[in-house]
């Protein structure tokens, strides 16, 4: 009886590593390869017009944060910000609806109504969410 629950624990674990997604790497975006990653505006939150999309890919040098918040209409959606080669930010964020932070890992931290996760683009890793209508954000 003892290894089926061992197996059971370790396929459910390897599952769960596995189903884990991470931010856009820098060559996806440059590449346009989103596969549902939208790119927004930080001021409006608009889509971005396809001058500054342009403008975004050709800047974009380093993964710097990922930010989930909790409290507001924007619940659920996953957020990743870039840097330009000075590492000045690019006043744009990556973004994918339907995602709650994976907390096994302790990267993550609290700021002001969102979670934040500063280390490696490998460290911030969120689970896709099936939540309640009410907290889907609609973007």
């Amino acid at each position: 009886m003892q290894p089926k629950w061992l197996f059971a624990l370790c396929l459910t674990l390897l599952t769960q590593i596995a189903l884990a997604e991470t931010c856009p790497t820098v060559s996806a975006i440059k590449h346009g390869a989103l596969n549902g990653w939208q790119v927004y505006d930080s001021d409006d939150n608009k889509p971005l017009t396809a001058k500054r999309l342009a403008d975004f890919k050709k800047s974009i040098r380093q993964f710097v944060l990922a930010e989930w918040k909790e409290n507001t209409a924007q619940r659920g959606i996953m957020r990743c910000y870039y840097v330009d080669g000075d590492g000045s930010e690019l006043e744009a964020y990556v973004a994918k609806n339907h995602f709650l932070p994976n907390k096994r890992k302790s990267e993550w931290y609290q700021v002001s109504g969102s979670l934040d996760c500063a280390a490696s683009m490998g460290q911030c890793s969120f689970d896709q969410q099936k939540m309640p209508a009410k907290y889907l954000a609609n973007n």
